[in-house]
């Protein structure tokens, strides 16, 4: 296991404090736990990667994009409301 120290504002120490103990864990389980789920959280450019590419590899333009979004959405408002 690796041992990191890192130096943070008093006033986030104090929140970190506060939130572990209400939870009952001292600040090292806590900022585990909470660094543990921050990076298995994709970012949003990894959750787009894919749509991304894809846009790029289409040729269309930006006004073309958002036209076939404004469609796609309107279909499926009518499709609700149906």
């Amino acid at each position: 296991m690796m041992s990191t120290t890192i130096t943070i504002p008093t006033d986030l120490e104090e929140r970190i404090a506060a939130r572990a103990g209400s939870r009952g864990q001292n600040v090292e389980e806590f900022a585990l736990e909470t660094l543990a789920k921050a990076t298995e959280i994709p970012s949003l450019r990894e959750l787009f990667a894919d749509v991304q590419q894809q846009v790029a590899e289409s040729g269309l333009s930006e006004e073309e994009i958002d036209k076939k979004i404004e469609s796609a959405v309107n279909e499926v408002r009518r499709q609700r409301r149906a």
